[in-house]
């Protein structure tokens, strides 16, 4: 076996650079479409609908938003998100315009 030692900065650098080649990848494979629907927390759902995690945990009882757990986490689809937003719109008097 062959050992090579190598100073902190370039340690540093290598690290760096394998972090950037694995994000080029992921964003290629987001921009094909595979793995594009992105999962939010609990936390990122209340702020972007406004609510408590009280009103989030009633809407999960009901099952009004689809979610997924892993022990303790919750995660919720972006698309599913999106969707129980667009089946709560109103619209305006003036679309049918």
């Amino acid at each position: 076996m062959d050992v090579k030692i190598i100073g902190v900065e370039e340690f540093e650098q290598l690290r760096a650079d394998l972090i950037n080649a694995v994000r080029e990848e992921l964003a290629k494979a987001n921009v094909c479409g595979v793995g594009a629907d992105e999962y939010l927390t609990s936390k990122q759902v209340c702020e972007e609908l406004g609510i408590s995690s009280r009103q989030f945990q009633k809407y999960r009882d009901e099952r009004r938003i689809a979610f997924s757990q892993f022990g303790r986490k919750i995660y919720v689809k972006r698309s599913d998100l999106n969707d129980f937003i667009a089946s709560h719109r109103i619209p305006s008097k003036y679309e049918h315009i």
